[in-house]
């Protein structure tokens, strides 16, 4: 689909934690941007930054040890622009949950578990809209039935442990879309579910996308939930972004040695054919910690294709063919 206004652009961000060890960078000079209307999906292992690079977004990781060290994050929003990582919290309780909304990734953790759902998602409706209880409780039901939970009147009563994990993904997305925001983020929605709930979850957030015009901005390690429902991807490793670009260029002509690993490790059905035999090609190594990155590239010491080069400074994130960008300064070697 055509990408509408930039809403979200995120330019050099940089998230530490401070702990008694040292400084960990979490997310270290991150960019990208998040249109109108478009997907853009953030990929990699777990501890490549992911996560923190959403919190970053919502200002909601915890503080201290957590700060933000630098970068700017403009969010485009009711005919002004919000500098998110100056703004004080009075004024992120006010964006969060009507103009920008997440989806985390245990929705049994994130719901309360002492009240109805129903009671869950019309509180964000009074919090924001100022409706009363009855009116807020309509619009609830209502978004229930949206969301694609049958008999959403009776279901609105009931209480997180009555549901199965699939509906309970269903609410916490009406809780994130109840109040209609501009960009959703959502944090491996599909995770803990099957594969049967999870593409129904990946279609839901989809229609729903379309019919707001929402940004949203996908957070997993699942390359192949990525196919379904980005426009663009990012792939972090290590806390920055190692390559970016469209689904459909990421997929046929990775660039850069971490994605085509990534890109390797998926199961395909001809490697083992019927018989299943095939075996899963694994990434050698270990993501380094955020404590003690090493010097230049962060992927060199599990690299197949590493030179003395690599570890000298960090690649800079250069443009390649078909709006692609890459950090890594053998591509074009290995492309070719």
């Amino acid at each position: 689909m055509s990408a509408g206004k930039p809403l979200l652009e995120v330019d050099d961000l940089r998230t530490s934690f401070f702990t008694s060890d040292g400084e960990a960078r979490a997310v270290d000079g991150v960019s990208f941007t998040v249109c109108r209307g478009e997907t853009l999906a953030l990929v990699g292992e777990s501890g490549s930054g992911k996560s923190v690079t959403s919190l970053s977004v919502m200002r909601l990781f915890p503080s201290p040890p957590g700060r933000i060290v630098g970068g700017r994050m403009r969010f485009h929003w009711d005919g002004g622009v919000h500098d998110l990582v100056v703004a004080s919290e009075r004024q992120m309780r006010r964006l969060r949950g009507s103009a920008m909304s997440m989806i985390f990734q245990e929705p049994m953790t994130s719901l309360n578990p002492l009240l109805t759902v129903g009671e869950q998602v019309a509180e964000v409706l009074r919090a924001h809209t100022g409706l009363g209880r009855r009116p807020a409780m309509r619009r609830t039901v209502e978004m229930l039935a949206r969301v694609g939970i049958a008999a959403p009147e009776r279901r609105a009563l009931d209480y997180p442990h009555h549901l199965s994990g699939g509906m309970r993904q269903r609410v916490m997305i009406a809780v994130a879309l109840v109040c209609t925001p501009g960009l959703l983020i959502a944090d491996e929605p599909t995770t803990a579910l099957d594969v049967t709930i999870q593409g129904q979850v990946l279609e839901l957030m989809r229609g729903l996308r379309d019919e707001f015009g929402m940004g949203m901005l996908f957070i997993t390690h699942n390359l192949g939930v990525v196919a379904e429902i980005a426009d663009r991807v990012a792939v972090m490793y290590a806390g920055r972004i190692v390559e970016e670009g469209s689904v459909v260029a990421l997929f046929d002509r990775p660039r850069h040695p971490y994605t085509r690993a990534l890109l390797r490790s998926l199961p395909r059905l001809e490697r083992g054919g019927d018989a299943g035999h095939g075996k899963l090609e694994a990434i050698a190594g270990q993501m380094p910690s955020a404590l003690d990155l090493p010097p230049g590239c962060a992927f060199a010491p599990r690299c197949p294709f590493v030179q003395p080069r690599c570890t000298e400074a960090v690649p800079p994130l250069e443009p390649a063919s078909d709006g692609q960008a890459v950090r890594c300064v053998r591509w074009r070697d290995i492309a070719a």
